[in-house]
């Protein structure tokens, strides 16, 4: 009974990721994108290497970059989560942001913060 239970746990376990990861891999915000500017200022060509990932399986993978003694330098690496809440409103690592896409798709507004990426 016990190694019934386990299997049928597994099962639905890989039924609901792969659930949840064809539901995210139509949405928009899916791939990845570039910092492009913060507060309607544009960001330096160092920091527009700053990249966020965004996967269908709900995962984000962020590289940051900022100039340090003179020098281009990647500053830190972070796996978080993300999620589409509907309406514009995205989870991330579960505190929620509005999002604005342009008409075209090839870039994004974090409302608060007025942050903007480009599509890669």
């Amino acid at each position: 009974m016990k190694k019934t239970l386990f299997i049928l746990a597994i099962i639905f376990a890989l039924v609901s990721c792969s659930n949840d990861e064809n539901e995210n891999s139509n949405d928009e915000i899916v791939g990845r994108w570039s910092l492009f500017s913060i507060s309607k200022k544009e960001v330096t060509d160092c920091e527009k290497k700053t990249t966020i990932d965004f996967r269908s399986n709900g995962v984000t993978i962020t590289e940051t970059f900022q100039t340090l003694n003179n020098e281009c330098s990647r500053t830190s690496l972070i796996e978080n989560t993300w999620k589409n809440e509907g309406d514009n409103k995205y989870s991330f690592n579960n505190q929620q942001s509005s999002i604005e896409f342009d008409s075209d798709g090839s870039s994004f507004r974090i409302v608060n913060g007025d942050i903007v990426y480009k599509k890669i």
